[in-house]
């Protein structure tokens, strides 16, 4: 097999390429959206606050789990 054909077939197919970039991409913010719910418990673990914690952890959970279904989405539709 010709390498020069298969580098030409991997490259010449740029809309693979873009797929999986938007997926690194996706898998990149779904970590950020980890890192930020476990910032945001542990901010109310030392804050303390009761009445506005419990919404800050509740949007910092629905952000991730958006975030992890946006990832599923785009892994599924490859």
């Amino acid at each position: 097999m010709d390498i020069g054909a298969i580098i030409a077939g991997i490259f010449g197919s740029q809309d693979i390429i873009l797929r999986f970039a938007l997926i690194i991409l996706i898998a990149l913010y779904g970590l950020f959206a980890l890192i930020v719910a476990i910032q945001i418990n542990n901010l109310n673990r030392t804050i303390n606050q009761i009445g506005f914690s419990s919404i800050l952890n509740m949007l910092a959970i629905i952000h991730l789990f958006a975030a992890l279904a946006l990832l599923m989405l785009a892994v599924l539709s490859l």
